[in-house]
């Protein structure tokens, strides 16, 4: 049975290696959801939607190169940028350098669109079986968000590796299709906004290159090295690398040795297979580093081990059900993968079936597996993969994470949230210094772990924090929920208890103190700046309430201050160091829909009972069938990643509340 790996583990790994001073390239920091909408404009740019595509507005202009960039540049601001711009307005209001930088790089990419489908013209007019205007053949040539995977297998190896991703881009050309006129075969394209590492980033397009070029079961060492591979960076402009099949090969060995020890199959941890020595990569400076032993690359957590018979028992199941009865022709591509709340069994479709037909047989395969929940579907770097509740499920804690939470800055602190872990057993954080992780929206039923997930949130920041970087805003409708906060030196006000003070007040009095804080910042861009150029200590503000809708379904006036506090709050605090973390039981179209949608840009989603609930607060289905108990969808500026939160015990607690 082979382990899978995914490029984005690769990918960490080789961060680590590189270290960090050398990591960050020589681009402008981005922000997640700019960089989320710049991977989606070139597929809006490119695939064909009802028979046709935005490329194919150039059959309405001349043709000619420069109206060729122009009328691009048009039709994806008023059709893609704009109204997203538009929407997101006071989301992004902070972060105006980053959103021009943005733009500037969807410019740079319709001139780069254009002028790849320059360059086929000539080869679309002089063969026969090619009659067709450029920007069709171009649009046929490249592919966006492909699935890429690969077997591999190596000497010294106790077992297979099968390496999966996903590549931005790629191109297939056959004779004149480059900018530059050089026949290949393909060319893979790294679409990068912001901040890039040539090496980490040449790395990853080796792994790229070396999945188009090996086929099923055939050994890396073995495969066919054919096609140019081209590193495409935007900070803003662009900047193109152009890597021949040699130079790639070269540096293709020390990569398989790092994707072994990822995968825990080198049996020969001292001696790396076939004796080599040296750095991972080499190729014009770009890394030079030694392949360093991956401590916590792949955690190995008391619930992450092989799958037990019943587990294997429940895939066969699994397959049966929908092949046999409903004749839905599937099987397993591979064991399942043991996480501490479900199984996650990687499928492959039958010819000629398509997702939508596993997917519609849910509530029969919950009804066939005894499940309490329906099955989780969806695509999974290119996998599709079905979730089942794992019989024997776990209990992740506290102290099972708490080394992986990122160091505090000495003088900011720690700026992290952690959410949850995933399958695998990493911890997965918000940063609230960042525009997309600024404010979090948190929503579940009763039993969902709503309020434990709270709980969670608090503990993290104050594992990496002092009082000096880290003061708590707690306001607790329910009046339990927060009780071993009392008198701990983090609150920068005693628990609120709405029944006691009105919230409005003590959310006006954070307004103010928003206020006084941009006065003092004089220039400063953020928190982070001001505290730098001061070097004295601003502790960050986070405000955690539960039970929001609560607060606002008492009087109609009081309702309307607490959501102009929070409008203002959400739209400038971030830049203040103050923060908001807001739960509710009930995410209904009142109380989602205003100040906390448009404002708040991360949420969480633990267990539903209603799948237009899961759409109100993640703008898709998915939460009605998560298990309750900090089984969540975690939303920033991709689609819901499933994690499991970890339990704050009553003897965290104490540790860590202090009380």
């Amino acid at each position: 049975m082979s382990v899978t790996i995914t490029v984005s583990e690769v990918r960490e790994a080789l961060y680590r290696a590189a270290g960090s001073g050398r990591s960050k390239g020589d681009g402008a920091p981005s922000v997640a959801v700019l960089g989320q909408w710049f991977h989606e404009a070139v597929g809006w740019l490119v695939n064909e939607r009802d028979g046709s595509n935005s490329l194919s507005v150039l059959a309405d202009v001349a043709e000619n190169l420069d109206v060729w960039k122009q009328t691009l540049m048009a039709r994806v601001y008023s059709q893609f940028v704009g109204p997203r711009l538009t929407t997101h307005q006071a989301a992004l209001q902070d972060v105006g350098p980053q959103v021009l930088s943005f733009w500037q790089a969807i410019q740079a990419t319709c001139d780069w669109i254009a002028d790849l489908a320059w360059s086929i013209r000539p080869a679309t007019r002089t063969r026969v079986l090619h009659r067709q205007p450029p920007w069709r053949t171009l649009a046929e040539c490249l592919t966006t968000e492909e699935p890429l995977s690969c077997e591999l297998r190596e000497p010294g190896w106790n077992d297979s590796v099968k390496l999966v991703g996903i590549a931005d881009a790629v191109v297939r050309l056959t004779n004149s299709g480059t900018t530059n006129d050089q026949p290949v075969a393909w060319c893979a394209i790294e679409l990068k906004l912001g901040q890039t590492s040539p090496a980490v980033d040449l790395g990853q397009a080796c792994l790229y290159h070396l999945m188009l070029n090996s086929s099923e079961n055939l050994a890396a060492s073995e495969s066919s090295d054919s096609g140019t591979l081209a590193l495409i960076s935007f900070r803003p402009q662009r900047h193109e690398q152009l890597f021949d099949a040699a130079t790639l090969t070269s540096a293709r060995s020390r990569l398989i040795d790092l994707i072994g020890k990822l995968a825990g199959v080198d049996a020969v941890q001292a001696t790396p297979p076939s004796g080599r020595t040296g750095p991972i990569i080499s190729e014009a400076g770009a890394i030079d580093e030694q392949v360093k032993s991956p401590s916590g690359a792949k955690p190995q957590p008391h619930w992450f081990n092989t799958p037990t018979q019943a587990h294997l028992d429940l895939g066969k199941k699994l397959v049966s059900t929908l092949t046999t009865e409903y004749g839905v022709t599937v099987s397993l591509e591979g064991p399942p993968i043991v996480g501490p709340t479900f199984l996650r069994f990687p499928i492959k479709l039958g010819s000629g079936m398509k997702v939508a037909a596993v997917q519609k047989r849910v509530e029969e395969l919950q009804l066939r597996l005894g499940l309490l929940r329906p099955p989780f579907i969806s695509i999974d770097n290119g996998v599709l993969v079905v979730d089942v509740q794992r019989p024997d499920r776990q209990t992740v804690h506290f102290d099972d994470i708490r080394s992986q939470l990122p160091q505090p800055d000495p003088r900011l602190g720690g700026s992290h949230v952690p959410i949850g872990v995933d399958i695998y057993g990493h911890l997965v954080c918000a940063n609230l210094a960042t525009t997309e992780h600024s404010h979090i929206l948190a929503a579940g039923t009763t039993g969902s772990g709503k309020s434990e997930w709270l709980r969670l949130a608090i503990a993290g920041l104050i594992v990496t924090n002092t009082p000096e970087t880290l003061r708590l805003l707690v306001i607790d409708p329910k009046r339990n929920a927060f009780h071993a906060l009392r008198g701990s030196p983090f609150l920068w006000k005693p628990l609120v208890f709405p029944d006691e003070q009105p919230v409005a007040n003590v959310l006006k009095e954070l307004g103010e103190e928003m206020d006084r804080r941009y006065r003092q910042l004089d220039g400063a861009d953020s928190h982070a700046q001001l505290v730098a150029r001061s070097n004295v200590p601003l502790p960050r503000i986070v405000c955690i309430c539960d039970e929001y809708r609560d607060l606002i379904s008492r009087s109609r006036d009081e309702r309307k201050q607490i959501e102009d506090q929070i409008c203002r709050l959400g739209a400038k605090a971030r830049a203040a160091g103050i923060h908001l973390i807001l739960a509710t039981q009930e995410p209904r179209r009142e109380t989602i829909k205003g100040p906390l949608d448009s404002n708040i840009p991360a949420r969480v989603g633990l267990w539903m009972q209603k799948a237009q609930e899961s759409r109100m607060l993640l703008s898709e289905p998915g939460a009605e069938k998560l298990l309750g108990h900090g089984d969540l969808l975690f939303k920033d500026a991709g689609p819901p990643r499933r994690l499991q939160a970890p339990l704050l015990t009553e003897a965290n607690r104490v540790a860590v509340f202090g009380s």
